[in-house]
């Protein structure tokens, strides 16, 4: 039987802040009952009020082993919420909208499906959540978020202003508008003000944007103030340790930028580990930060007697085919037990600055597809891949500003364009659409050693053709990703590689008219 009075005196010395008494009492309680429940579940809300989410996940999983209920449940979610585990966070909370529907549990699931970037569900949970409680803040603001995600940003802008009107001390509000004045107007002054406005209302988090803004404006210095005092609220905020590392490295600062970047969730190299015999080098990032670090595999080889490379599927072919010593295996064949790295902090372990960068002529190779034409051949990519949408955005190039060069008369256009959300291949049919008959990365190599010039965006096929040594046309927004350093002509990674970079964050009109002036010189 479970001493009720003794169970609410522990649940009373929580509320009152006493909690060490109040911890004794349950531990007490669980030794006489260790299969309740009621008290695994009572115990893991009281880890709750402590913050020790770790904690309370264990005593609220074992709780929900013996008796499902909808606060037992929904708790379990919220702490997985809270320990940034979002696949599960979602997973269980979805459950628990099986045994009841709260605001609440709506909100932490929309969030965490946002944070797996599952999108279609996320914006599927937040029109059931408006439907059901219109009125609720947090209903509003997820349909904005919605909105935003599923490429309405007048819509969501719209919503959002109109709150604002009426409710002007809402922080999260204020959040989302400086978002979406990035996204719309690519505005990050604008944008800036508005976080600056939910910082000052109370939203800490909004620090973080605050430095984001400033660096996509070149304010680096600025900028590290604000991750800096993110940090001061967040001390263990992944996601800032990372940027703040990122913003570091844009500037080349590779020690002092790289011992943030390296402390990536779950990293399982240290600094002054000795390299063992046989090494597993897993690549966790895009295909073009596989492309752009395996050039180090060949200096690592000559530190240990095996190496394996785990990789995706797509780019298998091409990595087998440069690196025939090299053993590549999928992700799921990893032995735990063998000594791993991380492809993209290869730099770092070896010790290798960015000021001796190898191989920038180029270590890939691949036999040229037979692609004939009496015209200058030239592939063209304009669309960024799944990346977060603030960057899938920033790197994206709407392909109508092509049309100039779609329609050169000594020019034929192939499009290197897998995903082509924006239809380009459809509305152009003066280019030749390659991408099509594209199996994996080996098919792309090698029509991009058929090309005369590559015309690219920030992504992988842009790093394809700087490893191949093929000329690339390389077109970088105006807050450009930190490993092109601020660069506006060459690239210390790809000597092939020439880059054509916004010097106004609204206007492509200066790059597109230097890359037309090259181009009609390549065909004459």
């Amino acid at each position: 039987m479970i001493d009720l009075a003794l169970l609410n005196k522990a649940i009373l010395l929580t509320q009152k802040g006493n909690f060490e008494e109040a911890e004794k009492i349950y531990k007490s309680l669980l030794e006489q009952n260790p299969e309740n429940g009621p008290i695994l579940s009572a115990f893991g809300l009281f880890y709750v009020n402590l913050g020790d989410f770790e904690k309370a996940s264990v005593y609220l999983q074992k709780a929900c082993q013996i008796k499902e209920t909808l606060g037992t449940v929904s708790a379990l979610g919220f702490c997985e919420y809270q320990r940034g585990k979002f696949v599960q966070a979602s997973e269980i909370l979805e459950h628990a909208l099986q045994l009841g529907e709260t605001a609440e549990i709506y909100t932490k699931l929309i969030n965490s499906l946002f944070g797996t970037r599952n999108y279609k569900k996320a914006i599927e949970y937040s029109a059931k959540m408006h439907k059901l409680y219109p009125e609720n803040p947090e209903s509003v603001l997820a349909m904005i978020k919605s909105l935003t995600y599923s490429g309405k940003l007048a819509e969501a802008e719209i919503m959002c202003v109109n709150y604002l009107k009426e409710h002007h001390e809402a922080p999260s509000f204020w959040f989302q508008l400086g978002f979406l004045k990035e996204l719309i107007y690519s505005d990050d002054k604008q944008a800036f003000e508005c976080y600056k406005i939910a910082s000052e209302l109370g939203q800490p988090s909004a620090n973080y944007n605050m430095a984001v803004s400033l660096q996509k404006q070149g304010k680096h210095l600025e900028a590290e103030e604000y991750y800096q005092k993110m940090l001061k609220a967040f001390p263990n905020d992944e996601n800032t340790i990372v940027s703040y590392g990122m913003c570091l490295l844009a500037q080349k600062k590779f020690e002092e930028g790289y011992k943030l970047f390296f402390q990536r969730e779950g990293n399982p190299f240290k600094i002054g580990d000795k390299f063992e015999d046989e090494i597993v080098v897993v690549c966790e990032q895009g295909f073009g930060d596989h492309i752009q670090f395996i050039r180090y595999l060949p200096i690592l080889q000559k530190k240990v007697k095996k190496v394996y490379v785990a990789t995706r599927e797509p780019l298998m072919e091409l990595f087998k085919n440069n690196y025939p010593d090299i053993e590549f295996i999928a992700h799921d064949k990893i032995n735990p037990k063998m000594q791993s790295i991380r492809i993209t902090d290869l730099a770092y372990i070896l010790d290798i600055d960015f000021d001796h960068i190898p191989y920038s002529e180029g270590y890939l190779t691949a036999e040229p597809a037979e692609i004939k034409s009496n015209k200058l051949k030239a592939g063209l990519c304009w669309e960024a891949g799944s990346a977060g949408i603030r960057t899938m955005i920033n790197r994206t190039i709407n392909i109508k500003l092509f049309e100039d060069i779609l329609n050169m008369d000594n020019i034929q256009v192939y499009s290197f364009q897998v995903q082509d959300t924006l239809k380009g291949n459809d509305r152009y049919p003066q280019m030749i659409n390659l991408a099509k008959d594209f199996k994996n990365f080996n098919d792309t190599a090698k029509a991009l050693k058929s090309m005369d010039v590559v015309i690219s965006v920030d992504t992988s096929v842009a790093h394809l053709a700087g490893a191949l040594g093929v000329k690339t046309f390389l077109m970088l927004p105006y807050a450009a990703d930190w490993r092109w350093f601020n660069d506006t002509k060459t690239t210390p990674w790809y000597k092939s590689i020439e880059i054509f970079k916004q010097d106004d964050p609204i206007s492509w009109e200066r790059p597109f008219g230097e890359i037309i002036c090259k181009l009609k010189e390549y065909s004459l």
